[in-house]
């Protein structure tokens, strides 16, 4: 980074606008910047934190009291380049404030622009001008003044930094955030992100449940088994549908014969209202044909006896109108003579008051203005009386102020400190603070010691409520664990007994298949001997004897019907057996994450032992047996659910019990570390604070070290003092240039009132003179009182005649034509009568001829038989519709006696059938939903099984990836890795610094780091002997401050890319003796030729007559010029 131009108005002293070209004064190497005490040097530094970070460190809240009492906005603008091996870019930063009360002000505007062929403003808020910017150099405001700009007060501060501030600010420094926080963010992230997937992999794989190859087996078993059931079940519908079909058919047909029978008997009931609707059809279509006629007919005598009555009308009109004709003619004529014989007069007296209202106007105008004319010219007479009271007023203050300067300036000698003791406290004090802040420090660290001691014991307590937590979940799932042995073991049993019970079906099973046989035998024999007739021979042996025929045996009758019900009894119970095999599964499942959780638990889940033998039992006994099972069954599910409910509740527990423990394990590790840390610090801290009181006792022999609060406070009082009085002088200065300006204005302002006022007065009496030559001319035009009503009441008259003239001859011209009209409209109406006359001839002959070939006498007959089109249609289509019904129905009456071939079917016959169809389908649908089932349960174990192998691979990965994440968190724990690095790049600081500091003290001192990373003096002089940073005097802190600053200037990179090219000293040179600063200014000398500028701010001048290249700063001036900056060189 390289300064390139300073812009600066309204900062401290600074008021005009001052330009600082830092590319001119870099371009030597070392340049100072010099002038007297409180002139503005660090100001300069000020306003370059203030345009880069929109801060001033030195000042209350960063932005109290900066801006120049007599100013009210503050203006900064900063060029500067950031420079690498590739490219060069240049930026200017830009702020303004302005004042909000005496101290504060507020940010008016702020742009960050970047400058290449042409400007890019890349932010315009304050917000984001600030981010980017620390985006750009990647320091913060601290590390820049720490690293670039060492302004007052900060050698000893950035000697001493310890702990984690001093490796945050290395690592911004160093760019190391990527190898500490960041990367151990990084490794945290990926451990959780691993952690987090392998207890979902944990879950979901428990979440599985049956996924064992042996369960796929039995799945598929299950399957096959419900596929030979459906297709037993879909071939007995499919007998069953066939013969439904045929009744179906049968009984439909049927019942359309019966509702067709109906509806063409109630069809024939309507032949005579149909007839009816006929009849009133023909005669509706006749009346149709003759109602043209008739509506003639009628309409021509309508119209004759209108224009009759017309004619006569319009005659009895004429009349009347003839006679209006002749009086409004008489009227026009009257109206027409008098307007002629008065209109001239009433012109010309009109014209003469004309004359007289403008000129009365302009009189009452002319009053009005002569009355303001005299109101302004008082005022303006008072307003020269005020004027004069000011200025005598103004130059009273200008007096008193003068007085009272002198009196400021006397009391200024005596309130003035001088330098060198201000520069002694200000350096005690300072040590002071160090060692306050130090004492804080380690108050705060054994309250931190005793509050992680506290943690320390209330999680020791937190772990052993957990693991006794624990332990109580562990004995509640081995309880479970045993209820779920012990359901495992029932279901072992009944499954056992299932196949016990199936043995007993199948011996009863063969028993009645045997007495089945046995009862169609007797069957067979009864049948023959029923047809065995005496005297005839046998069938069968051929004896025609038959002493001992088979008689019917009433017990065997039911045998085949029992055999059946029991076939199909063993049939449904088989289909349960697939029960007893899932709950097994089941349970298993349930058991494996508590054994997983538990491994005292393994082994546990065997088979049950032997189950007693059932003894021989009948068909009635097996059925009652059958029932039993299916309820036990059921039984067994709902255990089985609530043991499921229980274990995946323990499991949750558990898991959550597990993860509480491991947290506080981690935590108990932390804290414990943690806390050996903070011992070991805090004891250090208190050697720290002893050496350092004893070293101030020595250095500051003059002052009492419990006391340096107040003495610092006294020296605070006198310099506030003495700033008052400065301020006030100043602002004296200010005012008597301002009274000057105030009285020479006043001045002026007098003698253009006074100018003003002879205008006034002259302007006054021409206006008198003019109003009184119009009185006079107005007389002579009239001696009318009210002028306005004598003209309206003329322009009445006039307007009066006018309007009487027209509306006579518009009233002769409306009567003229409404006579005419009439006369027209009379003759039209008698050609009119006679064409209606020979119509309603012709029309009646028509008429007469047309009712005389019809059904009707008269008109009122053909109007009663009219109908609408839509009615006649309706008819017409309703007589049709029932013809073409009656004989559609008949042909459907004998297709149907044709299709049903004299045959038929009763209601009861099909509805059983009916029934037999519904229950064959219902048992397809429970074959096909069990085929589903086994299906789904296959479908759902092969998944299963495919996931927990898929599963099982992913979360071996990682877990293997997991242990090695573990090892690196272990590795990078408290940041030792990062702190590793900066200690390395530390120890290659102070390698360099030692070499800079041998030569600036002729290889008495050098620089170190301790084994806690801070830095320790060796004294060569004395033997090497190594004693802390804080035993330095003054001068030997801004040697060793000074030639670390150089080292770590001259390594940083900021952002990690861009090198720091400058370097500012804003103190200490006034603590060396001259020899020192020889060597001082030597070595800064010697830094020319590498690529790095500093610039030394001082007041010292020999160091002024030392460097070629310096900016000279002038004080502002008590005529209140601000400070200003001008370039020197030599």
């Amino acid at each position: 980074m390289k300064p390139i131009n300073l812009t600066v108005s309204g900062l401290h002293s600074f008021r005009e606008k001052q330009t600082v070209d830092f590319e001119a004064l870099c371009s030597g190497g070392v340049f100072g910047i010099f002038g007297p005490t409180g002139s503005g040097k660090s100001s300069i530094l000020d306003a370059i934190t203030l345009a880069l970070y929109g801060k001033v460190e030195r000042a209350a809240n960063n932005t109290q009291g900066i801006l120049n009492h007599g100013e009210n906005e503050l203006k900064v603008s900063f060029t500067f380049e950031l420079e690498n091996a590739s490219h060069k870019k240049r930026y200017t930063v830009e702020r303004s404030f302005k004042r909000t009360d005496e101290l504060r002000v507020k940010s008016a505007s702020s742009r960050l622009i970047e400058i290449e062929d042409e400007t890019y403003v890349l932010a315009d808020k304050t917000n984001d001008v600030n981010q980017q910017v620390q985006e750009l150099l990647g320091l913060t405001i601290d590390d820049f003044t720490r690293a670039v700009v060492l302004p007052q007060g900060k050698f000893a501060e950035f000697l001493s930094l310890k702990g984690t501030e001093r490796r945050q600010m290395l690592q911004r420094l160093f760019n190391l955030e990527q190898y500490g926080d960041q990367l151990s963010k990084k490794i945290r992230y990926q451990v959780q992100q691993l952690k987090t997937d392998l207890d979902k992999i944990t879950a979901e794989q428990t979440g599985l449940g049956e996924a064992s190859t042996e369960k796929v087996t039995e799945a598929e078993q299950l399957v096959s088994d419900s596929i030979v059931l459906l297709e037993k079940r879909e071939k007995e519908a499919a007998d069953l549908q066939e013969r439904y079909d045929q009744q179906a058919s049968l009984w439909k047909a049927q019942q359309e014969k019966a509702q067709l029978e109906e509806k063409l008997a109630h069809a024939s009931r309507q032949e005579e209202e149909i007839t009816q609707k006929k009849d009133l059809l023909m005669k509706a279509q006749q009346a149709e044909r003759l109602f043209p006629y008739l509506e003639t007919f009628e309409q021509a005598e309508k119209q004759q006896k209108l224009y009759e009555d017309k004619v006569e009308n319009l005659k009895a009109q004429i009349v009347q109108k003839s006679e209006e004709y002749k009086r409004s003619n008489s009227l026009y004529e009257q109206a027409r003579v008098y307007k002629n014989e008065q209109q001239p007069k009433l012109v010309v007296q009109k014209e003469q008051l004309q004359q007289a209202s403008d000129l009365q106007k302009q009189i009452k105008d002319g009053q009005q203005e002569v009355k303001d004319a005299e109101g302004s010219l008082q005022q303006k007479q008072q307003a020269l009386q005020t004027k004069n009271d000011e200025l005598m007023e103004a130059d009273k203050r200008y007096q008193q102020g003068l007085s009272l300067q002198k009196e400021l300036k006397e009391a200024l000698t005596k309130v003035e400190i001088q330098p060198d003791y201000r520069q002694a406290v200000q350096q005690a004090f300072y040590r002071y603070q160090v060692w306050n802040n130090d004492k804080k420090n380690l108050d705060e660290g054994q309250k931190t010691y005793k509050e992680k001691a506290e943690q320390l014991q209330h999680l020791h307590t937190q772990k052993q409520t957990h693991q006794e937590r624990y332990q109580q979940t562990i004995e509640r799932s081995k309880e479970l664990f045993s209820d779920i042995q012990g359901l495992y073991h029932t279901v072992c049993e009944r499954e056992k007994e299932f196949q016990q019970l199936f043995q007993q079906a199948d011996h009863l099973m063969s028993n009645l298949k045997r007495r089945k046989e046995k009862e169609w035998s007797h069957r067979l024999a009864h049948q023959l001997a029923e047809q065995l007739t005496k005297g005839e021979p046998c069938p069968v042996c051929g004896s025609e004897h038959h002493p001992n025929p088979v008689l019917n045996q009433e017990e065997e009758k039911g045998t085949v019907e029992s055999a059946d019900q029991f076939e199909d009894q063993v049939n449904h119970l088989r289909e349960q057996r697939f029960s007893y095999s899932s709950l097994k599964m089941q349970l298993e499942q349930l058991a494996k994450p508590l054994v997983e959780k538990i491994p005292d638990l393994a082994g546990f889940m065997n088979e049950a032992g032997e189950v007693p033998v059932l003894g021989e039992m009948g068909t009635d006994a097996f059925s009652q047996y059958a029932k039993k099972i299916e309820v036990e069954i059921k039984s067994l599910e709902q255990d089985y659910l609530q043991v499921s409910e229980k274990q995946q509740a323990i499991l949750g527990q558990i898991q959550k019990v597990q993860q509480g423990l491991e947290k506080i394990e981690l935590e108990l590790a932390h804290y414990q570390k943690e806390q050996a840390e903070l011992e070991g610090k805090v004891n250090q801290q208190k050697q720290v604070l002893q050496a350092g009181k004893e070293a101030f006792q020595q250095d500051y022999p003059s002052f009492v070290f419990e006391e340096m609060e107040k003495i610092n406070e006294r020296l605070t009082e006198r310099e506030k003092e003495e700033q008052t009085i400065k301020a006030r002088i100043e602002k004296s200065s200010v005012f008597f240039e301002n009274q000057q300006k105030k009285i020479e204005r006043l001045k002026e302002e007098k003698y253009a009132g006074e100018k003003e006022f002879t205008e006034l007065k002259a302007m006054l009496s021409h206006k008198q003179s003019l109003v009184h030559s119009q009185i006079e001319r107005l007389r002579t035009l009239t001696d009318q009182e009210d002028i306005e009503q004598a003209l309206q009441k003329t322009l009445l008259l006039l307007a009066e005649l006018e309007t009487n003239e027209q509306q006579a001859y518009q009233h002769w011209q409306t009567v003229q034509k409404a006579y005419q009209t009439l006369q027209m409209d009379e003759k039209a109406a008698s050609e009119s009568l006679k064409t209606a006359y020979m119509q309603y001839k012709k029309a009646a002959e028509k008429w007469e001829e047309a009712v005389g070939n019809s059904l009707f006498s008269e008109g009122k007959e053909v109007q009663q038989a009219l109908l609408s089109h839509d009615e006649m249609k309706l008819l017409d289509e309703t007589v049709q519709a029932y013809w073409d019904n009656i004989k559609q129905m008949k042909s459907s009456i004998e297709q149907l006696n044709i299709q049903l071939n004299h045959q038929s079917i009763e209601e009861q016959q099909f509805e059983e059938t009916q029934q037999l169809l519904h229950d064959i389908k219902a048992a397809v649908k429970e074959a096909v939903q069990l085929k589903g089932a086994a299906e789904q349960t296959l479908k759902s174990v092969k998944e299963r099984h495919e996931r927990f192998l898929v599963l099982e691979q992913d979360r071996e990965e990682k877990q293997a990836l997991f242990e090695q994440y573990q090892k690196l968190q272990t590795v990078f724990k408290g940041n030792a890795f990062v702190e590793y690095i900066a200690e390395e790049q530390l120890m290659s600081v102070s390698r360099d610094a030692s070499e800079r500091l041998g030569i600036l003290t002729r290889q008495r001192y050098a620089i170190e780091v301790d084994s806690q990373g801070g830095f320790i003096m060796r004294d060569d002089a004395n033997g090497g002997v190594k004693r802390p940073v804080s035993t330095l005097s003054g001068g030997e802190t801004f040697l060793t401050s000074l030639a670390l600053a150089l080292s770590l200037s001259a390594q940083i990179q900021l952002r990690g890319e861009y090198p720091l090219q400058f370097f500012f000293l804003d103190e200490g040179f006034g603590t060396l003796d001259g020899e020192l600063l020889d060597t001082v200014v030597t070595a800064l000398e010697k830094l020319q030729s590498n690529n790095l500028s500093i610039g030394v701010i001082s007041h010292v001048q020999e160091l002024r007559a030392r460097l070629p290249k310096r900016l000279i700063v002038e004080p502002s001036e008590p005529s209140g010029k601000g400070t200003s900056v001008r370039v020197e060189t030599l």
